[in-house]
């Protein structure tokens, strides 16, 4: 019967389990104290932690649950990385530790809930950090997305082009509007016709022949009524002559 020490130890193990998003699973063995304290304190630098487990407790505290799939990894000296959602930078520093230590080793993990072997983990290792892959990611979403939008805005952005043009030629058409400057138009309005102008200033009346006729034929009359008053004239001067005589 298993003493109350295991069932708790048991219990913490699959509560480090259950709490984690990325497990890494490590063949260790072959280091110094002072390697394996340098190794915790890099593991942590990146946001995970180091445990180091018995194997059969590790079994039995995995028994029913997601992770039971890693009890196949539990082969010899090994520990195990508890990481976040993103195991690339942890993963990564692994694989650096890793070289010159040919009993350190990755032997796989359960990342995204995928089983992964020791290369499958040395590859997400080489990935770009989360943060890079989002950006990549909506990046290649927004490229179609672009596409779409200049393609439905092409037309519309034409067709703007063309009725610009239009009003464009149909204004250079149009002739230009005369200026009247206010000094000129006085000047204009006060100035007579050009008719008027050669006319002169009066205008000779039609000649009245008839009238002309008539006074020719007076002509002779009035020259004996100029006969008579002379005559008239001359008597009264020779009256007084004849008193005297």
């Amino acid at each position: 019967m298993p003493s109350q020490e295991k069932k708790d130890k048991v219990r913490q193990i699959r509560k480090w389990f259950d709490g984690a998003e990325s497990v890494l699973v490590l063949h260790y063995s072959g280091l110094r104290v002072s390697e394996a304290n340098d190794l915790r304190g890099i593991v942590g630098q990146n946001g995970a932690e180091l445990r180091v487990l018995k194997n059969t407790l590790t079994r039995i505290a995995l028994s029913g649950s997601p992770h039971e799939r890693l009890t196949e990894l539990l082969e010899g000296p090994v520990a195990v990385v508890f990481a976040g959602p993103d195991p690339t930078p942890v993963a990564r520093a692994l694989r650096d530790f890793a070289r010159g230590r040919k009993q350190f080793y990755m032997l796989g993990g359960l990342v995204s809930e995928r089983l992964l072997d020791g290369r499958q983990v040395e590859a997400v290792a080489t990935l770009p950090a989360r943060e890079v892959l989002l950006a990549q990611m909506a990046g290649v979403m927004q490229a179609p997305l672009a596409k779409i939008v200049s393609a439905v805005v092409a037309p519309a952005r034409k067709m703007l082009g063309l009725f610009q043009a239009l009003a464009d030629k149909k204004t250079a058409a149009e002739p230009a509007p005369v200026e009247v400057v206010p000094e000129q138009v006085a000047p204009a309005l006060e100035a007579p016709p050009a008719e008027e102008a050669q006319a002169g200033p009066e205008t000779a009346e039609p000649i009245d022949e008839a009238g002309v006729a008539a006074a020719e034929d007076e002509s002779p009359q009035a020259e004996e009524a100029e006969e008579a008053e002379k005559a008239v004239e001359a008597g009264e001067e020779q009256a007084p002559g004849d008193e005297q005589s």
